[in-house]
């Protein structure tokens, strides 16, 4: 009798992941001077998400994670949270420190989501497709958020990220592939729900929340 020898996909490095990652999602990848500062570029309409990696340092550790991001004109403030479920996040609930209900029992159990406006962010989470991709993932963390302060210098009020990141560095093309894609859901989304405008961040431009143009 013959034994069935299970064949197994080679191993990826990073680079050869985010390489496999651009050509899943027709991207660009753009190759750095290491394969830790290689990035993935995602022309999404007026939007480019971009996929990289970046390393923080505890002091006596580093940790990187892998991130995948976009930048917005936002029409007005609002924030969003999506984080995994962990020890912290129950003890804060214990002191009254709930999470938004979206009506998606799986996301609720999986996930704590926080928001600077309920209604907008309960809209956001709305999208199936959106919660799909998160759902698939075995953690992630989903942010909307403002600039640094550095950064509000340069492009103004009006400019929001949206950010997706993990603890690590990820070499499976596919959850790669669907970090970028949970941004450009995102993007459409704020669109949609009227938080965001269906336009591009350009170079040399500021913004602000109430002329939307300097």
């Amino acid at each position: 009798m013959f034994k069935t020898k299970t064949i197994r996909e080679p191993k990826l490095d990073r680079r050869e992941a985010f390489q496999a990652a651009a050509s899943e999602l027709d991207a660009t990848f753009v190759q750095g001077k290491r394969s830790s500062s290689d990035e993935i570029h995602l022309e999404h309409g007026p939007w480019k998400v971009i996929l990289d990696t970046y390393v923080v340092s505890t002091g006596q550790t580093t940790i990187t994670y892998t991130r995948a991001q976009a930048l917005y004109v936002a029409r007005e403030d609002f924030t969003l949270h999506v984080i995994k479920r962990n020890f912290f996040t129950r003890i804060a609930e214990l002191f009254g420190f709930y999470g938004l209900l979206v009506g998606d029992q799986e996301l609720e159990r999986k996930y704590k989501i926080r928001s600077s406006n309920d209604p907008r962010g309960r809209s956001l989470m709305m999208d199936q497709r959106l919660r799909e991709l998160i759902l698939v993932q075995p953690s992630l963390q989903l942010d909307i958020r403002r600039l640094t302060w550095g950064k509000r210098r340069k492009k103004g009020e009006g400019v929001r990220r949206v950010t997706v990141v993990t603890t690590g560095v990820i070499k499976d093309p596919d959850r790669l592939a669907n970090y970028v894609r949970v941004v450009a859901a995102t993007l459409d989304r704020l669109v949609k729900i009227g938080v965001a405008h269906q336009e591009p961040v350009l170079e040399n431009r500021t913004y602000s929340l109430s002329r939307r143009r300097v």
